[in-house]
């Protein structure tokens, strides 16, 4: 006789075993998620699925230990875009221990239920999928957004709100929020008084977005820019293609025709970004002429607002020393760090990123 019972079989028996034996669940609190969904939730949460980028918000409103499954990219070191660098993750390595429910594309029902949570978040999808995922497991799906802190700080605000009152964290998503516009209103202060035509004009290469770039994968609008009173050369260029979070890929013929007065380099496109410096066409190239590069820590999952505030603070440091003369800025990362995620993370970045820091590109040269 057989015993072999396939683990798809065992999960679809838990699957309807648990679905036709769940405890009533006083569903008395009635949100409306950022999809316009009426959904009624339990007026108390005790076991959570985040999911698709809603796991950094648990964290920044402190709520990691409810937590109980997470997606399968959360618990192993793989190579997508994002993986690296993810600090909500970085200060809560248990949340690897917790069991897989889903991957970043796959929602997986039947284990969702295995580990009955209360409740269901997901920070990226559509109604038709929350509406699906709820017949299927009878368990209230709340649709949020990870938003950034550029042109989507608002709707990261609406979802932290939103997060808040169905976990009874409204305190602590209010302070998040103040927290973020406290920061934004002090950098806005010390470059107020800079007239516009006195602004530092800059650049930024080596972000990520889909796949990893070199010195041309760059962004418009970039939100710690704004905050430090810089001119993103870019942000005039006409764009003729789908931006990924104001993100783009820029044409080498272009990039040539910069003049940025400042250039700064994402750490985590530092690799790709090396092998572009060996090449004299970009060695040659004005914007890298002269002057040395400034790194900058990524920032591609999720709004992570303490990574974001702090390198607005460097590039203002960078752009205008007079100004920002006081600030130590690896105390103040770690500051941010130990409010948004709970723990100091900046020498954990530096090591795999390198820092807030300069290199020149001809030490870069093999």
């Amino acid at each position: 006789m057989n015993t072999n019972i396939p683990a798809q079989a065992v999960y679809l028996a838990i699957f309807f075993l648990l679905l036709f034996s769940l405890p009533d669940r006083s569903l008395a609190l009635e949100v409306v998620d950022i999809s316009g969904r009426q959904v009624w939730a339990p007026d108390q949460v005790v076991r959570l699925v985040a999911l698709r980028g809603a796991l950094s918000l648990a964290v920044y409103l402190e709520l990691s230990d409810r937590v109980v499954g997470v997606e399968s990219q959360e618990t192993a070191d793989s190579r997508w875009v994002g993986s690296r660098g993810r600090t909500y993750r970085m200060a809560h390595p248990e949340l690897g221990g917790l069991p897989v429910v889903a991957s970043r594309q796959q929602l997986q029902p039947e284990k969702i239920l295995a580990v009955a949570p209360d409740l269901i978040v997901l920070g990226s999808g559509n109604r038709h999928e929350a509406e699906t995922l709820e017949r299927q497991t009878r368990i209230p799906v709340v649709l949020v957004g990870s938003g950034d802190l550029g042109g989507e700080r608002e709707l990261f605000y609406q979802s932290l709100r939103l997060f808040g009152r169905l976990t009874g964290t409204e305190d602590r998503a209010r302070a998040v929020i103040d927290r973020i516009d406290r920061e934004t209103a002090a950098l806005a202060g010390r470059v107020a008084a800079i007239a516009p035509t006195a602004r530092k004009k800059v650049y930024i290469g080596g972000l990520q977005f889909k796949v990893a770039h070199g010195i041309l994968g760059t962004s418009r609008d970039y939100p710690p820019f704004q905050m430090a009173g810089a001119l993103n050369v870019v942000d005039a260029l006409p764009v003729d293609r789908q931006l990924v979070r104001g993100r783009f890929s820029l044409k080498l013929e272009t990039f040539v025709g910069l003049e940025p007065e400042v250039v700064f380099i994402c750490g985590g496109g530092l690799d790709l970004v090396n092998e572009d410096l060996r090449k004299p066409v970009y060695r040659q190239a004005h914007p890298l002429q002269g002057q040395p590069l400034h790194l900058l820590l990524p920032h591609y999952y999720g709004a992570d607002p303490a990574t974001v505030l702090s390198e607005a603070w460097y590039v203002g440091k960078v752009l205008y020393p007079e100004l920002f003369h006081d600030i130590d800025i690896a105390a103040k990362a770690d500051q941010l760090y130990g409010f948004f995620v709970g723990r100091p993370l900046y020498q954990e970045m530096a090591d795999l990123f390198g820092g807030f820091t300069v290199f020149r590109p001809a030490d870069r040269q093999e």
